[in-house]
């Protein structure tokens, strides 16, 4: 009886102490909670995510991290925001744009890790997208890889917020500071080649002969006191430092100098000079002389990025300025080794068309060369011409048309719709009208021989005619600037060099064994051939001296076997005013000689000369193995020279005459020849009807042969 009362009894004492724990658990909960509800009335922990209202960019360069950004939603990334109310046109919006920065992320991807041709689409698909916010360019900029970032800087439509801004650029320098940079520059560069360049030891024995500024570092002492002066007569201004910019500029232009420039240090030294001097546009074209030659060894691409350089080339290429847009597109082309097909822009060689990055083949290259002393953007330059001539109606005519509009209709309109009005009917007639009869070209021939054809008219409706700003409009390089609008799939390039009518003329000691024409054609060979000059049809514009080495390069290039295919791609060769026989412009006295001292360039234009008559002979000997189209231009007017207008003929039409192909005597002097007045000059359409029938050819030539592929495999099948 006792066992089973003390049992109860514990069983009693269990449960009352499993009761009292499990109370305590819950008032000690409940207090718990009261506590925490009162600190939390007592204090804003609001504060710890102050820092959560702005953006946090964490930029990871990490293979494994590559997918990050591009497998969030749209609520994943804005998770822990507090979105207002909108309406439906606002989060449409906001949706698109943020589809839109989720793809830049994804084309981004595929411009760095995919194949070529993924990598250009992706670039292309980059560069057009808009609508993204400032940090979105400045994310998206922040990953960018050197390539890559070559790549969109060779869009036309890319936005320059791609692009960093180079490091340290906001560090302010003084010109003084510059030019010590400079100067300590300079002296590495004429160390880095042993004193070789005797061109930069003359410029720093010349410029800073007195200078005693390393004399003062190297004493702790005051030099006056032991009977030196520490003043230099140096001027330390703009002048010097420009001086020393274009020494810089010469010295980069030997091919095995530049690449000394990367290893001085020379990159952030420029950068420096372009900040301050951001406003000189002669500065910024030697700079961008200097950057094209550095350009030629891609393997200082990453250098060259990481500088801030592509940004500013991008932007530079864009200038008004022909000089300077066009060495920034040869520098970027160079830097650009997915886009540019492997082909290199030497020094002088300037890539004309296209300038940036196209998506259609290119199906031929046409290569102007220019005569002594002109250049790419001085030869090739648009006659200055009146253009009241190309007016399509009559002034007169129009305000006739106004006045009777006017009174017709009878209401308040202004004048300036009544102008507009007639001048609509004006071009409505024209366009009827303009089928119906044709036009004659500016500098028609005034004299042919018996191979010589067409065009020598344009239809009324041509766009040559109906375009009226091309009239009104002068070029500058009329190559750049009509072809790709005629013919968009040509490669253009401009070959330029220096040349001198005398010897008192200083010469650089490296570059001076270059002047001969065989010498210039070696050079120009080798690098056309390194812009992959002779791997397609090929087509010569040479104005003077410069179809001489046309004439030159082919030779040679026979003699050698055409090893680089360019006498056999060569489809055609337009002479203007070249002197195949000489030119009275080398007939100079004895007495004249010893006076002027006339260069190897003039002494070997001399007429008669037994080197060009046996130039022109082979010439002729490699036309009947190859089978190119000769058209030839000679002036039938003297030039008027020095200040008293004397007229002086430059060419004969005996020495122009070629004796093959056909030839055309036309009304213009030696200077005027190669600068056609307007896309309606004779001089001009007839260059284009060559381009046009020899393209034309190879796309028939292209077609026969695929259908060719096809009757073969149906035969087979």
């Amino acid at each position: 009886m006792r066992i089973q009362i003390f049992k109860n009894y514990v069983y009693y004492l269990k449960t009352s102490g499993t009761c009292v724990v499990i109370l305590g658990s819950c008032w000690f909960l409940y207090q718990l909670r009261q506590v925490s509800q009162i600190v939390r009335s007592a204090v804003n922990i609001n504060v710890l995510n102050l820092e959560q209202t702005h953006a946090q960019y964490i930029y990871i360069d990490d293979p494994r991290f590559k997918d990050m950004f591009m497998s969030k939603e749209d609520e994943d990334l804005h998770r822990s925001v507090l979105e207002k109310p909108q309406n439906f046109s606002d989060m449409f919006t906001n949706r698109w744009k943020m589809k839109n920065y989720k793809m830049a992320y994804k084309l981004l991807y595929m411009a760095q890790h995919g194949d070529k041709t993924e990598r250009f689409k992706a670039v292309t698909a980059l560069s057009s997208l808009s609508n993204l916010k400032d940090w979105q360019y400045r994310h998206l900029a922040q990953m960018l890889d050197a390539r890559t970032a070559v790549a969109l800087a060779r869009m036309s439509n890319v936005n320059l917020q791609f692009f960093l801004q180079p490091p340290y650029y906001h560090i302010q320098y003084n010109l003084h500071d510059v030019l010590e940079k400079v100067h300590s520059l300079l002296l590495h560069l004429n160390t880095l080649c042993d004193n070789a360049h005797l061109c930069l030891a003359q410029f720093l024995s010349k410029k800073f002969k007195d200078s005693h500024r390393y004399l003062v570092e190297w004493f702790d002492h005051d030099l006056t006191s032991v009977g030196l002066s520490t003043e230099s007569t140096i001027v330390w201004d703009n002048e010097l430092l420009k001086s020393c910019v274009e020494a810089i500029c010469h010295h980069s232009s030997v091919e095995q100098y530049s690449k000394h420039l990367i290893s001085a240090g020379a990159l952030p030294i420029l950068m420096a000079i372009q900040k301050i001097c951001s406003d000189d546009i002669e500065i910024c074209i030697l700079l961008a002389k200097i950057l094209s030659n550095m350009s030629l060894h891609s393997e200082y691409l990453n250098n060259i990025y990481e500088s801030g350089w592509i940004g500013i080339l991008s932007h530079w290429s864009r200038s008004d300025d022909i000089r300077l847009s066009a060495q920034a597109i040869s520098a970027l082309a160079n830097l650009d080794t997915d886009g540019n097909e492997g082909a290199k822009y030497s020094q002088r060689v300037y890539l004309l068309h296209p300038l940036y990055r196209v998506h259609a083949a290119t199906k031929m290259d046409v290569v102007f060369l220019h005569g002594l002393l002109g250049g790419v953007f001085v030869t090739w330059r648009q006659r200055d011409v009146d253009t009241s001539a190309f007016e399509v109606t009559d002034p007169n005519t129009l305000n006739q048309t106004m006045d009777y509009l006017s009174t017709m209709i009878d209401d308040d309109r202004p004048q300036e719709f009544f102008k507009d009005l007639a001048r609509d009917l004006h071009l409505r007639e024209w366009k009827k009208i303009g089928q119906d009869f044709e036009v004659v070209l500016d500098d028609c021939p005034q004299n042919t021989n018996a191979h010589a054809c067409g065009p020598y008219f344009c239809k009324g409706d041509n766009v040559c005619i109906k375009n009226e700003s091309d009239c009104t409009s002068k070029s500058l390089c009329w190559p750049k600037d009509w072809l790709p609008m005629d013919i968009p799939s040509l490669r253009l390039i401009g070959i330029n060099y220096d040349t001198s009518l005398s010897m008192w003329t200083p010469f650089c000691p490296i570059q001076n064994k270059k002047n001969t024409i065989k010498d210039r054609s070696e050079e120009f060979i080798t690098k056309l051939t390194i812009a992959n000059v002779g791997q397609r049809p090929l087509i010569w514009v040479g104005h003077s001296m410069g179809g001489l080495l046309v004439k030159k390069m082919l030779v040679e290039e026979w003699k050698t076997g055409d090893k680089h295919g360019i006498c056999k791609n060569t489809k055609a060769i337009l002479f203007y005013g070249t002197p195949h026989r000489g030119s009275h412009v080398a007939a100079l006295k004895q007495m004249t000689q010893m006076l002027v001292w006339p260069t190897v360039e003039v002494q070997e234009l001399r007429e008669e000369s037994p080197q060009l008559l046996k130039l022109h002979e082979e010439f002729l000997e490699m036309l009947k193995e190859y089978h190119i189209e000769i058209v030839s231009f000679a002036e039938a007017k003297p030039t008027l020279v020095t200040t008293l207008k004397f007229p002086f003929q430059f060419v004969s039409l005996n020495s122009a005459d070629p004796g093959i192909g056909e030839f055309f005597e036309i009304p213009q002097d030696h200077l005027s020849i190669c600068k056609p007045a307007s896309r309606q000059s004779f001089l001009y359409q007839k260059l284009l009807s060559v381009l046009k029938r020899h393209i034309n050819h190879q796309e028939k030539t292209t077609i026969s042969s695929i259908r060719d592929s096809f009757s073969l495999l149906d035969k087979l099948f």
